[in-house]
């Protein structure tokens, strides 16, 4: 991780939560790769109300920051693929 990505992961995430979404491309990356390595296993499958939950856990409370947004954005970044009502990590950097 780059010292950009350490500070982008400092600026948005305390105490193991979001503070708030980054707007900023690169930055939201380096924290849903930090959220996706700190709350999924390399090789575990999830479900999708696993991964809900996990990303409730990160996001509740937070204006403008919800679970699915996040999904979403883990799927669109490639950080989690997606099949059959399965996620995993897409990689295992």
């Amino acid at each position: 991780m780059s010292d950009a990505d350490d500070a982008a992961v400092r600026t948005f995430v305390r105490d193991g939560r979001l503070t708030a979404m980054p707007g900023k491309l690169s930055r939201r990356r380096a924290v849903l790769d930090h959220l996706a390595r700190a709350s999924f296993a390399p090789g575990r499958r999830y479900r999708e109300p696993e991964i809900n939950d996990i990303l409730r856990a990160w996001c509740d409370g937070v204006p403008g920051v919800d679970h699915v947004a996040i999904r979403r954005y883990l799927i669109d970044l490639d950080i989690l693929a997606r099949e059959d009502g399965l996620y995993w990590r897409a990689y295992e950097a």
